[in-house]
């Protein structure tokens, strides 16, 4: 059995379930647009990973890529219940095509686990759709009895965040309100604040040691492992993988995920990226062929040659009407990898909608 880490939102379920939700706080809020309001806090935390000299100046010990469920954790805990935020999961778990197909193939000689930012709620139930058992997911545990229970009134939080900075950053945008985001989140103690710290998103630096311990766990040395992920959240997990030499994917990735990976999946379905698993064993020099073989037949997946891919995989590609790019970036120039990059981020708007603009 060989071994293989992945994302899950985004490779395996187009939905952003943290965005998906405050977006649906407008009605009980009485507001209007709280998808913005939730990309003013990703695009925060997107600042704060790049620039940890303020996260050091601000004196947090630890925070990573997808602290975004950390910052706003309270207001989920307080608007929702546990049965609420599965209910809501499995109203609208949004599989990315093909990803069923995947994994039932992938169970046949690999070991898979899921490595996610997203909430336990979301994560098992996506789990239990494809069919992968619940011990084999890393995931942020979002106990929301107990942090009600710390929390108290957060009115005067959605007075502050949503009524006055929100609007400034309307008008002014990010650098016109990162002082007051500092403020609240950093340098004011609160019942908010308290129960925000009590959540340790699995993001980042924390996704690596993860992935370390399920590598250490079987035995595997990390080149020997396939990692899928797609955004800043996955930066750590990917650029270890590729150092160490295995196999790194940017599947449907942006800025942050093309960069440290050694492979870049574009592609409408999921079952796009199952031609790595089944090439394995000869994964470059079938992949060299591919990117080369590819102007070819890449509008027609009948003309794709019988040694680049399995007959049912072919008929899969025919029957759904698509074919993967498959980029290969161990070598890339800033020119293919900024190619790269606006490919992914344009399938990952087709695919995922308003949040495929999140990092």
């Amino acid at each position: 059995m060989k071994l293989t880490v992945w994302d899950l939102e985004g490779p395996i379920s187009y939905v952003d379930f943290a965005a998906d939700l405050f977006k649906k706080l407008e009605e009980r809020l009485n507001r209007s647009n709280l998808d913005l309001f939730y990309q003013m806090i990703s695009n925060y935390d997107d600042y704060l990973i790049e620039n940890p000299q303020v996260i050091h100046s601000l004196g947090v010990e630890s925070y990573e890529p997808g602290d975004t469920l950390r910052l706003l954790a309270p207001f989920y805990a307080y608007y929702f219940t546990d049965e609420e935020l599965i209910t809501l999961s499995k109203s609208n778990p949004g599989l990315i095509p093909g990803s069923v197909e995947v994994f039932k193939r992938l169970y046949e000689s690999w070991r898979v686990y899921v490595i996610s930012t997203s909430y336990t709620q979301h994560a098992y139930n996506i789990a239990s759709l494809i069919g992968l058992p619940l011990e084999n997911v890393y995931c942020t545990d979002f106990p929301v009895k107990d942090l009600k229970n710390t929390l108290g009134d957060i009115t005067f939080a959605v007075q502050i965040l949503i009524d006055t900075i929100f609007p400034k950053y309307i008008s002014e945008g990010l650098t016109g309100v990162l002082d007051d985001l500092n403020e609240f989140f950093f340098k004011t103690c609160s019942k908010y604040t308290e129960t925000m710290m009590k959540v340790t998103v699995r993001g980042g630096r924390r996704k690596e040691k993860a992935m370390l311990e399920i590598a250490e766990k079987h035995g595997y040395p990390l080149n020997q492992l396939i990692a899928v992920g797609d955004s800043i959240t996955d930066i750590n997990m990917l650029k270890r993988v590729r150092d160490e030499g295995g196999v790194a994917v940017s599947f449907n990735g942006n800025q942050y995920s093309v960069p440290n990976a050694n492979i870049a999946v574009t592609s409408p379905n999921q079952m796009g990226s199952y031609l790595l698993f089944e090439n394995y064993d000869r994964i470059w020099d079938w992949l060299q062929e591919w990117c080369r073989e590819y102007p070819n037949f890449k509008n027609n997946p009948e003309r794709i040659p019988s040694h680049l891919i399995s007959e049912s995989t072919k008929k899969y590609f025919i029957q759904h009407n698509f074919i993967p790019r498959i980029d290969d970036l161990r070598d890339a120039d800033s020119n293919l990898i900024n190619e790269v990059v606006n490919v992914q981020k344009d399938m990952r708007k087709k695919v995922r909608g308003w949040v495929g603009v999140l990092g």
